[in-house]
């Protein structure tokens, strides 16, 4: 079961992850230009996700055409064809350790996504309904995955994937979207419409309403990303669940090295002690920085327990 298996399905889960982050930063910031017809802010998503520099006169020079590339670009890996299609191949190779109907919700995606007739229908369908389309292919895999899945090894391999993804993405996300705690800058309150928006994309405006009932706040939006146990995209949280999956692992297969609980464990200690008053502090950068290399060493240690072959 372990070795190449565990690491095909924890691969499978966190591809479709990224896939589903990145087509609601997408969206998100389609909406937020729409609104300001300021297409600068696509830059910084281009260099951080596609590994793209965009320049003044390049091919993309619209929101549209860049959509297209980070959703077409066979020539980037890090594109959603590309992502689908690796998330495919690990569905692929492990089909027996998942449900029928898991896989499936897997194929027919990356059949709709690689189809030549697409980008056709990209260029001719609202923006917006195309990608929620394309969204709702994941929200059919998550709740397909929640009620046909069984609860053994291959289950918590996913999630680890999963939740792992989901932390590197927020870490991404602040780094992207919220430079820095500066909550006096001068535009914030103005620009209701890019927070509500920002918010929408991980799911979390409702959630802030219900919590803060107040204008937005960047601190208080920090908060909910990092800090709040109860929202299911914040990195605390995605650390309980992975802290959680992991020890269900070692029950069931009992590995010799137990130091991965302990990272886990000080991980946890250390967002549970944290503040945004010490994350103001010390600034966000460090703070990204160095959650960033303990989130690395974790997945590195899961690698050396369950994914690589022993001699």
């Amino acid at each position: 079961m372990l070795s190449r298996v565990a690491n095909n399905l924890f691969w499978m889960d966190r591809y479709m992850e990224r896939s589903y982050g990145l087509l609601n930063l997408i969206k998100t910031n389609y909406n937020s230009t729409l609104d300001s017809g300021d297409y600068s802010s696509w830059n910084r998503i281009l260099f951080t996700y596609m590994n793209y520099e965009k320049l003044d006169g390049s091919d993309y020079n619209d929101s549209i055409s860049i959509i297209e590339f980070m959703i077409f670009d066979n020539l980037n890996s890090n594109s959603i064809v590309n992502i689908v299609s690796m998330a495919r191949e690990n569905a692929r190779s492990v089909q027996e350790h998942i449900s029928r109907e898991l896989w499936l919700s897997v194929n027919k995606y990356y059949l709709a996504v690689t189809d030549k007739k697409l980008i056709k229908k990209f260029r001719k369908k609202d923006t917006m309904e195309f990608l929620n389309d394309m969204i709702n292919f994941h929200h059919i895999y998550n709740s397909i995955s929640e009620v046909t899945q069984e609860r053994g090894n291959a289950f918590f391999f996913m999630n680890v994937g999963k939740y792992i993804e989901r932390i590197s993405q927020s870490l991404d996300f602040l780094n992207v979207k919220i430079n820095s705690l500066d909550y006096e800058n001068e535009n914030f309150y103005a620009d209701t419409f890019f927070w509500k928006n920002l918010l929408i994309s991980i799911g979390g405006y409702q959630f802030y309403v219900k919590t803060y009932k107040s204008i937005f706040n960047i601190e208080n939006i920090v908060e909910i990303i990092v800090l709040n146990q109860f929202f299911p995209r914040s990195i605390s949280f995605s650390i309980n669940k992975i802290e959680r999956h992991i020890k269900i692992l070692n029950d069931i297969n009992k590995p010799d090295d137990n130091i991965l609980k302990f990272m886990l464990g000080k991980l946890k200690n250390n967002l549970r002690y944290t503040t945004i008053d010490s994350i103001k502090q010390n600034g966000l950068e460090q703070f990204i920085e160095k959650t960033t290399f303990e989130l690395n060493a974790i997945t590195e240690k899961i690698n050396s327990i369950y994914f690589y072959q022993k001699n």
